[in-house]
């Protein structure tokens, strides 16, 4: 049985972090994980990390660039889920800080 999980939660007043995944039989079997920041008083997608596409990779977001993607390098989609919510809670405004100051 597929178990749907979707949650946002707040890192700051002006920080916050969605979580969405599914998971079947205590496996991740897709997963979103979104870092948002409220920028001149709108909330802008500054990081997806994700596996929605089959392998996981990182959405990079900046204010004056396009968008682009890495592959995360993991193939286990627990593993990558999991270091994709631990580099967002730790780095997030130095992750917030490059997408300010883009080219």
């Amino acid at each position: 049985m597929i178990r749907e999980v979707d949650n946002t939660r707040f890192l700051t007043e002006d920080d916050k972090l969605r979580i969405k995944f599914s998971r079947n039989r205590g496996k991740i079997v897709k997963f979103v994980v979104q870092y948002y920041a409220r920028i001149d008083s709108k909330w802008k997608t500054i990081m997806r990390i994700d596996n929605c596409h089959g392998l996981g990779h990182v959405h990079k977001y900046h204010l004056h660039d396009r968008e682009y993607w890495v592959p995360l390098g993991i193939d286990d989609n627990n593993k990558a889920f999991i270091q994709a919510k631990l580099l967002i809670e730790r780095d997030f405004l130095k992750i917030k800080e490059n997408y300010l100051i883009s080219k």
